[in-house]
């Protein structure tokens, strides 16, 4: 017999909520942004939104989590996957990428 598996109405849990409202806390602490933002998508789905800049403010990135193949997904605003994977992997990866687009020495060639 199958496993049936329900996600529950929210699917990023209160674990992961709070790992990301850390992450943004932990990127506008280093200056790579200025506020992080909750929204829902077309579906209801809540996805963790980051901005930078002041009165002419930029949309950096999403995190959501992707229901069918049950990844964590970044995505620009073009809505373009930047990177998808387990949350840390994501967020590994984005911290990355804003520390080059703020100037700063990375670890990864990419």
């Amino acid at each position: 017999m199958a496993e049936i598996i329900e996600f529950p109405d929210n699917i990023i849990g209160k674990e992961d909520h709070e790992k990301l409202e850390s992450y943004g806390a932990h990127e506008i602490s280093l200056g790579r942004a200025t506020r992080y933002h909750w929204e829902k998508d077309d579906n209801g789905d809540p996805h963790f939104e980051l901005y930078r800049g002041g009165a002419n403010e930029e949309f950096v990135f999403s995190i959501g989590r992707d229901r069918k193949k049950d990844v964590f997904e970044a995505r620009d605003n073009k809505r373009i996957v930047i990177v998808s994977g387990t949350l840390e992997s994501v967020m590994a990866a984005l911290d990355q990428k804003l520390m080059r687009e703020h100037g700063e020495e990375t670890d990864s060639p990419a």
